[in-house]
């Protein structure tokens, strides 16, 4: 396995303090749960990091089974002091401990580019999803926004991301080759001025953006000596357009029984609440 591009456990106290970290509820596992015939679906959120995607989720979703798996053990600390009733497991996200058919609902945000074996990933992601379930990815696409103001200022980052992250195109075909079908891809472009004072306060506290963490010291540094550079020449105060583009990627298993689409298997939903029950030897 690649070296990771963020040592997470170095960093997971102060996670949670940083910006973006906050999560509302997830609308495609709303949407997905209205299908179903009932509420107690198994979810998966594949990187889960802290938490607080699947904390939200359990606030809409009370009778829904959740587990999050990472591979870091200290952000997994941190998120069972706020949630010890959600399954947090460590693991990798390309060889998934569960058995086959486990979850209805399987998410990963914002991590897929950090996985080393991302063929894997979708083959294991497809393995655990019932007939009929669905998985969501949702991520940065670097190849559709080249004017993201990190990829100006850090221009290594941007070398790196187009190497660390699939292009949309090549997430939908490798989604497809792992067996995913009724594949949809949504882009959503964010354009808006960002005050560039309040950006540099982001952007030098290097924190946990893994776009600043993966790229050479002396890079980081050039990048935040220009802007600290263009800031002063305006007074400290100016704006410039930015632009980041997100990717959401929807697949589902599938059905190959006549079953509905989340209904439950021979185990009743109460005796597998704890991660064993799903969780392969």
């Amino acid at each position: 396995m690649r070296q990771a591009r963020v040592n997470y456990d170095a960093i997971a106290h102060l996670y949670d303090a940083t910006p973006y970290r906050a999560k509302p509820v997830d609308p495609e596992l709303i949407s997905f749960a209205k299908q179903c015939p009932t509420d107690e679906i198994a979810v998966l959120d594949i990187g889960c990091g802290t938490g607080n995607q699947l904390i939200a989720n359990r606030g809409a979703l009370n009778s829904a089974w959740m587990v999050g798996v990472d591979p870091f053990a200290g952000m997994l600390r941190q998120a069972k002091r706020k949630a010890a009733e959600i399954a947090w497991v460590q693991a990798d996200g390309s060889t998934l401990p569960f058995h086959d058919q486990s979850f209805d609902f399987i998410s990963c945000q914002f991590v897929f580019h950090h996985i080393g074996n991302k063929s894997g990933c979708l083959t294991d992601a497809f393995r655990v999803l019932r007939p009929g379930g669905r998985f969501v990815l949702r991520n940065v696409s670097p190849h559709d926004c080249p004017d993201w103001l990190f990829y100006i200022y850090f221009p290594e980052a941007a070398a790196v991301d187009l190497h660390d992250f699939w292009s949309p195109e090549t997430l939908q075909a490798e989604m497809e080759q792992a067996g995913f079908a009724t594949l949809t891809v949504d882009r959503q472009h964010i354009r808006y001025e960002q005050d560039m004072r309040a950006w540099f306060d982001e952007v030098r506290t290097r924190g946990t953006c893994s776009q600043l963490l993966a790229i050479p010291d002396a890079a980081y540094e050039a990048g935040l000596d220009r802007l600290t550079q263009e800031l002063s020449a305006h007074g400290g105060l100016f704006a410039r357009q930015n632009h980041v583009c997100f990717v959401t990627i929807r697949g589902e298993k599938p059905k190959s029984m006549p079953l509905s689409v989340c209904r439950r298997n021979s185990v009743p939903v109460g005796r597998r609440r704890r991660a064993g029950r799903a969780i392969s030897n």
